[in-house]
């Protein structure tokens, strides 16, 4: 690399010189440039198409097999059972007697937990008067008060005859006051419900009879308090550990939290606990085998044996099913089961073709299609602009963001227009939807016989001349009246062997044809401008191969461009040199003179 020297001894601005020299030896690699960025933008534009056209192929791939198109709908006639049909069902009636729902496994205390409510011994008198002659009894939740009859000398059998009348009275036979305890001297209220005294304001009647506060005062158990158990409770071969101070609560949330499969809990007005297998069906289990004695005991089981939950048992066209869920699928068809049927009732389920499903269907391709041909459309017909080129950096450098977007705009516009591959496929594709297919009946063998057809020509709207429009009453009407018509008119492909190959693809369904048509636009694209995603420079494209050439020329033209900057500061340099000498000699003869 020469040396470059500033202008000190010739006062001139040598690096700018050398730069506007380089101006118009740089015009030749200027264009090259741009015309490799119109190469790169040309491919990215058919790369833009490729890739709606191949969207709009996958929407065809499901479209043109007819497998894709059992769109059903299950309807049942009864609350019985609840259906529904994953598009697959065959249209056709079916009959449901159901005789048994599938339920889980269940085990339960044999009887209640608690029981009835006992107080301390009474004295051989017991001495009533206005001071602690009234208390509350709450009975499944009715609240009444009771009132003794004051009196000095109440012996315990009196005492029990006097509550007994009072709550009798309140109540009637649903409690009952008795006495119990080795001098028959305890009070005992039991009921066939939960019992909870309470003290009246002013009153301390609950002491006087034996049931003193801070003692149980109600026949049912705290599920918040210590029950006293220990021991090793094992359920579907998963132990849980009951300690000495946990209360029923804390044993719930043990199990309930367990690998047992079990959910555990407490009936506050039978007073009995029970645990339900998570699962439904004959698979389902409740084994306590292993629980210790105590513990079995304790929570009023009856023994550790297992129990099974059921299947389900339900007749369906005249076969017999064992189920072990009440939600299950057969053909199809997903069953809700939710109450059994009498025997002379029967549920019918009719599963017919969803043409809602499949007008759906239709639209979404009629709205693809008519997307990806927009922008074939639009593409085809941009107008071009003369004068705008790709901006050097250079350019670009004394412009705002907008405007260097709006430019560009521009200078991209209409590099595809007309374009014979673009126009080639679009031509076929607009000729497809309006062809005909061979074989079908001739109130379906078209488009626009279900209600489908091309909007008219609008010069000011060049792109929307390929577009479809649906008839929204007509395609309806076709799909209720004949939906596998409607159907055969996209999927048919019983293609007649005999036929030449000319008359074969007449007998091809719309989106076979235009499957295979996108299929072959697709390839040649990919030909021109390569796979979506692979190098600018890929030389298995055409426009690949072009921008590897162009990007040859670059480095030739750069490796030029160098080279002649270089021998221009070479010039300048011995001119510096040669001006600086000039001075020195100067110099030397003015001081002789």
């Amino acid at each position: 690399m020469p040396m470059r020297i500033s202008g000190m001894s010739s006062g001139m601005d040598i690096d700018k010189i050398v730069k506007d020299l380089m101006k118009a030896e740089r015009t030749p690699l200027t264009k090259i440039n741009q015309q490799k960025t119109l190469t790169t933008w040309k491919m990215g534009l058919y790369r833009e198409i490729n890739a709606k056209l191949i969207g709009f192929r996958s929407v065809l791939g499901d479209m043109r097999l007819s497998g894709d198109w059992k769109a059903t709908k299950a309807i049942s006639t009864h609350p019985a059972v609840t259906v529904s049909s994953d598009g697959s069902a065959a249209a056709k009636n079916h009959t449901i007697v159901v005789d048994r729902l599938a339920s889980g496994a269940m085990k339960s205390s044999s009887s209640p937990l608690s029981g009835e409510l006992i107080g301390k011994s009474l004295a051989a008198a017991t001495s009533i008067n206005n001071n602690n002659n009234k208390f509350e009894v709450t009975f499944n939740g009715n609240k009444k008060t009771i009132t003794l009859i004051p009196n000095a000398s109440y012996t315990p059998a009196a005492l029990k005859d006097e509550i007994n009348a009072q709550i009798s009275a309140a109540f009637g036979s649903w409690i009952s006051v008795s006495l119990t305890g080795s001098g028959n001297d305890q009070l005992k209220i039991s009921g066939a419900g939960q019992i909870v005294l309470t003290d009246s304001v002013g009153s301390s009647a609950l002491t006087s009879l034996g049931f003193p506060s801070g003692s149980q005062r109600s026949n049912r158990l705290n599920p918040g308090s210590a029950m006293g158990l220990s021991g090793k409770l094992v359920i579907n071969g998963t132990s849980v550990s009951v300690l000495p101070g946990d209360s029923l609560s804390s044993m719930i949330t043990k199990v309930n939290t367990s690998a047992a499969g079990v959910s555990m809990s407490y009936d506050v007005t039978n007073d009995k606990v029970t645990f339900a297998s998570k699962d439904i069906g004959s698979m389902a289990k409740v084994d306590l085998t292993g629980t210790d004695n105590f513990i079995l005991s304790g929570l009023k089981l009856a023994d550790s044996k297992t129990v099974h939950g059921q299947d389900a048992n339900v007749n369906i066209d005249g076969i017999q099913y064992l189920e072990r869920s009440n939600t299950f699928t057969k053909d199809g068809i997903t069953y809700t089961l939710n109450q059994t049927t009498t025997p002379s009732t029967v549920v019918n389920v009719s599963v017919k073709k969803d043409t809602d499903a499949l007008y759906s269907k239709i639209v979404d391709f009629v709205s693809k299609y008519n997307d990806m041909v927009d922008t074939m459309g639009k593409r085809l017909n941009e107008n071009k602009y003369r004068g705008f080129h790709p901006l050097s950096d250079d350019e670009k450098k004394d412009m705002k963001e907008a405007e260097i977007k709006q430019w560009e705009d521009k200078a991209k516009s209409g590099l595809i227009r007309r374009d014979d591959t673009v126009y080639r496929a679009l031509k076929t594709l607009r000729k497809i939807t309006g062809e005909s297919v061979e074989g079908m009946p001739k109130d379906y063998n078209s488009l626009d016989k279900i209600g489908i057809s091309t909007m008219p020509f609008n010069p000011n709207k060049l792109e929307d001349n390929a577009k479809l429009k649906i008839d929204e009453k007509k395609l309806k009407t076709a799909l209720a009246d004949k939906p596998e018509s409607v159907i055969a008119l996209f999927t048919n492909n019983a293609i007649d062997p005999a036929l030449p190959p000319s008359e074969k693809n007449k007998q091809k369904g719309i989106a076979h044809r235009m499957y295979d048509e996108i299929g072959s636009s697709s390839s040649e694209l990919i030909r021109k401008a390569g796979h979506a995603g692979a190098a600018e420079d890929d030389i298995n494209s055409t426009l690949g191969a072009t921008n590897k050439a162009i990007e040859r020329k670059i480095i030739t033209l750069e490796s030029k461009m160098k080279k002649k900057e270089d021998f221009y500061y070479a010039k300048f340099a011995h001119m510096e040199k040669a001006i600086q000498k000039s001075n020195a000699n100067l110099s030397w003869l003015s001081k002789r003179m």
